[in-house]
C-alpha cells in the first residue's frame, strides 16, 4: 500500500483537530446511528456494542481536542471518562444518570463474542440518546482566542462553555448543533441515516419532541456457553482467543 503526501503541510493543531473530528467524532456519530438501527431491529448485543463504540470515540475525541492522550484506553469507558473529567479548566456538566449508563455500557457493551452474561434493560435507547447529547456537545476544539474587535481578543474557552451550558439548549436540545457535525448534516440533508437518527429521539431532529407514542422497550438477557457449560473453556482455549477478564476468571479460580 502506497501513501502519498498531498496538499500543503498543516500544523500540528490542525492535524490533531482534523483527526479527532473525522476519525473519532464522525465515526462515533455513525456508530450512534448504527446503535439506533440495531435497537429498532431488536438486536440487543449489537446495540450495546455500537453504543459502547459511540461513547468511547466521543470521549477520545474530547481528549484529543484538549491535547490529552487517548492511547492505551481500549474500550474502558470509565477510564476514558475519568481522564475527560480531569481536564481542569472545563466544568463538564454530565448528569449522574449518564455516568451510570456509561458504567453499564462499560460492563456489558464490550461483550462482542458473548463471552459472559449480558442484558439490555428496557429504557436503553433513551439513556443512549441522553448520554450522546450530553457528551457530544463538548466534542470540538474550544481553545485559542476569539477576536472581539480589532484591538481585543479573548480566550475562546469560557465563551464556548457559556454557550454549551445555556439553559435554552437544556430546554431545546434539538437546537444545539456542532459545526461540520455528521449528525447535523444528515438531518439537514434528510439522508437515509436521518430517519433512523430522529426516530423517537428527544435530542436530535428538526423539531422538539415532548413525547413519543408506542415506543418499543426491549428487555433481553442472555447466558453464554461458558456460563452454561464452564467445562467448555478448556475445550475452546486452544481454538479461541478469549479476552483477558475471561482468561483470568477461568485460570485463576
Amino acid at each position: 500500500m502506497i501513501f502519498a503526501l498531498t496538499g500543503s503541510i498543516m500544523d500540528d493543531r490542525v492535524l490533531i483537530n482534523d483527526f479527532a473530528r473525522r476519525s473519532f467524532r464522525d465515526i462515533a456519530d455513525q456508530d450512534y446511528i448504527a446503535a439506533r438501527v440495531n435497537y429498532q431491529a431488536n438486536l440487543p448485543e449489537p446495540f450495546l456494542w455500537c453504543s459502547l463504540q459511540t461513547i468511547e470515540k466521543y470521549l477520545k475525541a474530547i481528549l484529543l481536542f484538549n491535547d490529552c492522550s487517548a492511547k492505551q484506553l481500549s474500550h474502558d469507558l470509565e477510564k476514558s471518562l475519568s481522564l475527560v473529567l480531569a481536564i481542569s479548566d472545563i466544568n463538564f456538566d454530565i448528569p449522574d444518570d449518564v455516568k451510570r449508563f456509561i458504567r453499564y455500557l462499560n460492563s456489558y457493551g464490550a461483550n462482542r463474542y458473548l463471552e459472559y452474561s449480558t442484558y439490555m434493560r428496557p429504557r436503553c435507547l433513551f439513556e443512549l440518546d441522553k448520554s450522546v447529547w450530553h457528551i457530544r456537545r463538548y466534542c470540538y476544539y474550544m481553545r485559542g482566542e476569539i477576536k472581539i474587535r480589532k484591538d481585543l481578543r479573548k480566550p475562546r474557552l469560557p465563551l464556548e462553555l457559556d454557550r454549551i451550558h445555556k439553559q435554552y439548549f437544556a430546554e431545546n436540545p434539538h437546537k444545539y448543533t456542532l459545526f461540520q457535525g455528521y449528525l447535523e448534516n444528515a438531518i439537514k440533508k434528510n439522508s437515509e441515516a436521518a430517519k433512523w437518527l430522529v426516530w423517537h429521539n428527544f435530542y436530535f431532529g428538526k423539531r422538539k419532541k415532548n413525547f413519543v407514542k408506542k415506543h418499543p422497550e426491549f428487555f433481553s438477557s442472555v447466558n453464554p456457553t461458558l456460563t452454561l457449560h464452564p467445562e467448555a473453556y478448556d475445550v475452546l482455549k486452544p481454538l479461541v482467543n478469549f479476552s483477558k477478564p475471561v482468561r483470568q476468571l477461568f485460570e485463576e479460580s
